[in-house]
């Protein structure tokens, strides 16, 4: 289900205005958004559409606050010439306090942070990419693009895994992914169908097709121990370190490498990341 915001000819305060005077943006100071629309995926995730005026890359993020709330650094789970969408999680102050809003309100957001996946790096290769939960949200805009845009990739080959039916996002994504490209999606508990499938993500690997390992990028996002023995099953296949990308958003707080919450070894995930290489990433012991 989705709410959609009123029509409106500005979508945007304060810093849209001073672009259009011709000033230059600060990705540090919030500025205010109004919310477009609002799709409820579960009870707990929705992605809030919101609009935008800066330029933006997959795998990037930026803060939305409320005043009197607090701050929290969100994936841009997607976007177009003029808004973004933001999958958030309803988990403490500020994102209560955002589920009570509705399209036409405002949030304040600050950014783009983040380097985002290295979409060059992709072009005409067998892309591999595996996600469980809302680590799917990262990687939507970037498996969407793909998907309209076949020729761009040798293959793309997704396995998706969620808890229950009930906690899988992007359903009507989903259709279209599949009917484009090689999508298999697993579930935790149930029953399997057509649709799904039962098991863990590392179950469904040796189903893709590792016939030129040296011809693959895989992309890999979730819980930290589903990213373990995933990059360990991608290892075993054939593929090096420097072919595969992992995404480590845990802890990120401030995006300015400020408050050390993400802090791993040497690195800033909110700085250096949260796109790493794994023969980068794998000397940052968390």
């Amino acid at each position: 289900m989705t709410e959609q915001a009123p029509t409106h000819h500005c979508q945007c305060q304060c810093q849209c205005h001073n672009k259009h005077h011709g000033e230059a943006a600060n990705k540090l100071l919030p500025t205010a958004y109004d919310i477009l629309a609002i799709e409820k995926h579960t009870e707990l995730e929705w992605t809030f559409r919101v609009a935008k005026d800066f330029d933006v890359h997959y795998g990037q993020f930026v803060e939305i606050s409320l005043p009197l709330a607090g701050e929290a650094p969100i994936s841009v789970s997607d976007y177009g010439d003029d808004y973004i969408d933001l999958l958030i999680r309803k988990v403490g102050q500020v994102t209560d306090k955002l589920f009570a809003l509705r399209p036409g309100d405002k949030v304040w957001m600050r950014g783009v942070h983040g380097n985002g996946y290295p979409m060059a790096e992709y072009e005409q290769k067998q892309l591999i990419v595996i996600a469980g939960g809302t680590g799917v949200a990262p990687v939507k805009g970037l498996l969407s693009h793909f998907c309209r845009h076949p020729e761009s990739v040798k293959q793309l080959d997704m396995i998706l895994g969620f808890k229950n039916r009930e906690a899988v996002l992007f359903q009507p994504d989903l259709t279209l992914w599949r009917q484009r490209q090689n999508l298999i999606v697993t579930l935790d508990e149930g029953e399997p169908d057509e649709q799904f499938c039962v098991g863990r993500v590392t179950d469904y690997i040796d189903q893709l097709d590792f016939s030129a390992p040296e011809a693959i990028q895989a992309i890999v996002v979730g819980p930290p121990i589903m990213i373990k023995f995933v990059v360990l099953g991608l290892l075993e296949r054939g593929l090096s370190k420097e072919q595969i990308w992992v995404d480590y958003e845990r802890r990120m707080a401030c995006a300015v490498g400020k408050c050390g919450h993400c802090r791993i070894g040497d690195k800033y995930v909110c700085l250096d990341g949260p796109v790493f290489r794994f023969d980068q990433a794998q000397y940052m012991i968390d």
